[in-house]
């Protein structure tokens, strides 16, 4: 099986079915699979297939997701087999998948995350901030948690929002929860030294004691 990653502007029949992939993403070219196995990072990311005369794409399921390609196909009303690998806050790929048989290819992806620009979500960032260390502070925690989820809603890759949920979980006494959330914000934000101490000391706490 031989595998090419092309601009997606070269598919000049691409556009007139997709206008809106008037950009440069990967695409990727599979040939003599009878199913495809596709993965992401991150993973839990909405697999869709694209049909030709319709706007909105069908939602096949979420990563990590298995298929055989005679059900891409009925699913795409037997046209091209275009699926889209999209999640909050990352840019989309697009994945073109001939409809041949057999084999199976397994494709993995690194979503690449988005920036913001929308001054309207900056906006809302700042206020769910304020208001989740408010609720962090007067011990409403279960609403900071929510606070947490609206905003990583605007963009998963908000850093404050994965801080917000470790202190809403410390606080709760759920240190696992809690530990995951502040490494989350560390990938994002490497430079964050709140975060970065507070969970130093969490694992300062959790390493064995030297006799």
């Amino acid at each position: 099986m031989n595998l090419l990653f092309l601009p997606t502007r070269i598919f000049s029949d691409f556009y007139l079915i997709f206008p809106f992939a008037k950009i440069w993403l990967g695409v990727l070219i599979i040939t003599g699979c009878g199913s495809v196995s596709i993965k992401s990072a991150p993973d839990a990311a909405e697999v869709l297939v694209m049909i030709p005369g319709k706007s909105d794409p069908k939602v096949l399921g979420k990563t990590p997701y298995e298929a055989r390609i005679s059900e891409l196909g009925a699913a795409a009303n037997a046209g091209p087999i275009v699926l889209q690998i999209r999640k909050n806050g990352y840019h989309p790929q697009f994945l073109y998948v001939p409809n041949a048989s057999g084999g199976t290819l397994e494709f993995s992806t690194n979503l690449k995350p988005t920036l913001i620009s929308n001054y309207s979500d900056i906006n809302r960032i700042i206020k769910l901030t304020l208001l989740g260390e408010r609720q962090l502070q007067t011990k409403q925690l279960e609403e900071a948690l929510k606070t947490a989820q609206s905003l990583k809603m605007i963009n998963e890759n908000i850093a404050v929002a994965w801080d917000i949920e470790g202190a809403a979980y410390l606080l709760k006494g759920d240190r696992v929860k809690s530990k995951l959330a502040w490494e989350r914000s560390i990938e994002i934000d490497p430079e964050n030294p709140d975060t970065t101490k507070m969970l130093n000391r969490m694992n300062a706490k959790e390493s064995p004691k030297q006799p």
